[in-house]
């Protein structure tokens, strides 16, 4: 099974927005260009996949619409006999994506993910269960934009798990889908990650922590300024199409940081070098993960996110911050220089920390949601659709 050049990949991606508008009655008329007809090919009344978008109201009307597309490999081209599923995304899901309450189900590998992704993988697997029961064991590429890629990780995992087939991903600005053990499950299992982002992206930063991201992170643009613009497929700021297609594969690209994992501490006399941009995204993240591990505190909250949304698990955050920093003089220093941060990011350097209280954690944290989801919300209203630069 050949991995998918980027170029290859991210046009895929793109092309599932020519879904848009199909309906299970009336399918869209499948059109690929060039570089996807090489390799691969689509039946216009067998190949269209429809789906509810992830809103309750849209499941409750049963509104549904083209979700994406099913192709099998050419025998001339690099990936003969090999299926790809490319599933668009949309920006009627972006509430859902930034909801604070967001709830938690049970995901195709039998672990914590995000409800709303879920309950619009749901809507579209039953199709995929009957087009894969008729090809047999070939090797699957799933491919996805947005919340596309959002779709395309919960599908890897689902056929993975029940077909025990050789299975790609390939994501391009993609939210994160799950908390950490279905991150690990779907990284350790899949034959291959591939979740390209542009640094500058915000999507990928959202829903925020306790969810994760499963596999690598490569970088196709390094600016850290972030803006709804980098989500973009076309276009110059910087757009996918352009970026992705500059690297022949994957190990040429550059690798993201290991968040979750790194040891950082911030001190509150350097909280003005704090900005709104990915690189302080990450390291307030690194922070906050290195004061709740080493302080004993993140079972007891991480047990708290599964049974509440963010909303809720954030409160729980803010306590701990309040209680981590009476443990010791150290640990209060670090959630001081945390939250004198996280202030610096969302644009308020004015506010001073003296003490590490719950009512300061509590809007330090909730300013930095906002701020983020705001961002989030515009760069999916402005960057979904094909043909938009």
């Amino acid at each position: 099974m050949k991995t998918l050049s980027p170029r290859v990949a991210v046009q895929l991606a793109e092309f599932a927005y020519e879904s848009l508008g199909g309906t299970a009655q009336r399918p869209m008329v499948i059109e690929p260009n060039r570089v996807i007809s090489q390799h691969f090919a689509f039946d216009s009344q067998k190949s269209s996949l429809v789906g509810v978008t992830g809103t309750v109201a849209e499941h409750v009307l049963k509104h549904s619409t083209g979700f994406g597309f099913f192709g099998i490999g050419r025998n001339e081209g690099d990936h003969a006999g090999e299926v790809v599923i490319a599933i668009r995304g949309t920006a009627g899901i972006a509430d859902t994506l930034t909801d604070l309450h967001c709830g938690l189900t049970v995901g195709p590998n039998n672990k914590a993910v995000h409800a709303g992704f879920n309950r619009t993988f749901d809507s579209i697997k039953p199709q995929l269960a009957v087009l894969l029961s008729k090809i047999g064991s070939r090797p699957v590429h799933c491919v996805g934009h947005s919340l596309g890629g959002a779709l395309a990780t919960l599908a890897a995992s689902w056929i993975k798990e029940k077909y025990k087939i050789p299975v790609k991903l390939y994501t391009f600005g993609s939210p994160r889908v799950g908390h950490s053990p279905f991150a690990v499950q779907a990284e350790t299992s899949l034959n291959g990650v591939y979740r390209a982002v542009n640094r500058s992206d915000p999507v990928p930063m959202v829903p925020v922590w306790p969810f994760v991201h499963a596999g690598n992170e490569y970088r196709l643009s390094t600016s850290v300024s972030l803006t709804g613009a980098a989500h973009k497929m076309l276009g110059d700021s910087p757009g996918y199409i352009k970026t992705a297609s500059l690297y022949p594969d994957y190990t040429s690209m550059e690798k993201g940081s290991l968040v979750n994992f790194s040891i950082t501490r911030l001190k509150y006399v350097n909280r003005h070098h704090a900005y709104f941009n990915a690189f302080w995204a990450e390291r307030i993240t690194s922070a906050l993960l290195t004061l709740l591990r080493e302080s004993g505190k993140i079972s007891s909250v991480l047990a708290q996110g599964a049974i509440s949304g963010t909303l809720t698990l954030y409160d729980v955050i803010a306590r701990a911050l309040v209680e981590i920093s009476e443990i010791s003089s150290e640990y209060a220093e670090d959630s001081k220089g945390l939250i004198g941060h996280i202030l610096n990011f969302v644009g308020k350097p004015g506010v001073k920390v003296v003490d590490v209280t719950y009512r300061l954690a509590k809007d330090a944290l909730y300013w930095m949601l906002e701020k983020l989801n705001k961002l989030v919300k515009s760069a999916i209203t402005i960057a979904p659709y094909i043909g938009m630069s």
